[in-house]
């Protein structure tokens, strides 16, 4: 559905987005783009985002999504965020 994301403010598709995922217990979303919800996930593993990154405002303060912001604000709406989807991330994530 076409709304206005609530991480980078496009009008873009937008999908929810539990801000706790659902293996933690999380029930709260947020509407969020692919290429925000992408960044999110291939930057925390599910313990960080239940513990510390779990709302709008978190996510908006940290210096490594104020610095994904100003990079995605400068790109076409259809723009694809390409990671590597956390494979440098720490191997255990599900501790």
């Amino acid at each position: 559905m076409m709304n206005k994301c609530e991480l980078c403010g496009l009008d873009v598709f937008t999908r929810k987005h539990h801000l706790i995922p659902r293996s933690r217990g999380g029930k709260e979303t947020a509407d969020c783009c692919f290429v925000c919800e992408n960044f999110i996930h291939a930057t925390w593993n599910h313990n960080e985002l239940r513990d510390t990154y779990n709302n709008v405002d978190i996510i908006l303060a940290d210096e490594k999504f104020k610095k994904f912001l100003r990079w995605r604000r400068k790109q076409a709406v259809d723009t694809i965020f390409k990671s590597d989807r956390g494979q440098n991330r720490d191997k255990n994530k599900y501790h």
